[in-house]
């Protein structure tokens, strides 16, 4: 079952320079998302792994360059917390392939706003408001 809750945040909209931005997060354990593309990805953070995969995922979308080039400008997306709980026959195959297999499952939630437990919601929040502040203090 995949699951995603959409949080509120003062970084959705704002736009930074990719560069700046992918070196904050990947300092605070952030990282891109195996399924970007050179308009579009996403930086996770892992919450937790216990009976599935539980992300903070910040989405992003180029408006200038494409992603991972040095001039590349992107405006973040709302953030949510995307939960992937393990199905047996699923993810007993997923987890004997390499573990990119398990993140491109996190593709197309099929529950948004699913019951994800409220300790990780409440985490993610956190771990937001943390990366808020560290956002001001880029120019964008």
């Amino acid at each position: 079952m995949n699951a995603l809750y959409e949080l509120d945040s003062k970084i959705e909209n704002s736009v930074y320079s990719y560069q700046q931005v992918k070196e904050v997060l990947e300092q605070e354990g952030y990282a891109l998302g195996g399924a970007w593309d050179y308009d579009h990805g996403y930086f996770d953070y892992k919450l937790a792994n216990d009976g599935g995969y539980h992300f903070l995922r910040i989405p992003f979308h180029s408006v200038r360059g494409e992603i991972e080039q040095d001039a590349a400008v992107i405006r973040i997306d709302k953030p949510y917390i995307l939960t992937h709980r393990y199905q047996n026959e699923v993810d007993a195959y997923a987890e004997s392939s390499v573990i990119q297999a398990a993140f491109n499952q996190f593709q197309n939630p099929v529950e948004k706003d699913a019951d994800i437990p409220s300790n990780y919601i409440e985490k993610g929040k956190v771990v937001l408001q943390n990366l808020e502040v560290l956002l001001a203090q880029i120019s964008n």
